[in-house]
């Protein structure tokens, strides 16, 4: 099998060798949001690459598109990330003050690459239904906040054909 960083997978999760398919955390393969290999180690990731490898072993091939999102549980916080921001350049904090709730959406120019939350649920779940999408909101509508960034995101499903 081709290796690199991990097992090589094209975006069906087929490796170098007819028949064989890898998933989870020892796959590498080109991300259609980076544009450069990774290999992600989460559940969701291995849980979502498990079904279309099922699809694929059918005859049912089809890319993986899957929207990384991460979380973890630290005391009475929970620690929720979607998107890969590494190449981040600029950052926009949203928090509520004094409640420990946190936003910190990460941008690569006017492209939004994701969001980190602490204690903000509503916000980690609206992320990752832009970002299934393909919506990306302007820096303007984060810093104008999550009602607007909801309202804006709505807005733009209804237009589209």
């Amino acid at each position: 099998l081709a290796t690199g960083n991990g097992i090589g997978i094209d975006s069906c999760l087929r490796t170098s060798a007819p028949g064989i398919l890898a998933i989870g955390d020892v796959a590498s393969y080109r991300h259609w949001q980076t544009g450069e290999d990774v290999r992600l180690e989460s559940v969701q990731n291995a849980t979502d690459q498990g079904r279309l490898a099922a699809r694929t072993a059918l005859g049912r091939a089809e890319p993986y598109r899957g929207v990384p999102w991460f979380w973890s549980d630290i005391g009475d916080m929970k620690l929720q990330m979607v998107g890969l921001t590494a190449g981040s350049d600029r950052r926009i904090v949203a928090e509520d003050s004094g409640d420990n709730r946190l936003a910190v959406f990460h941008y690569a120019g006017d492209r939004w690459l994701g969001t980190e939350t602490i204690n903000r649920p509503a916000d980690h779940m609206l992320g990752r239904r832009m970002m299934a999408e393909g919506f990306s909101p302007g820096a303007e509508l984060v810093e104008a906040g999550t009602g607007a960034v909801k309202a804006a995101f709505e807005e733009w499903r209804r237009a589209r054909p």
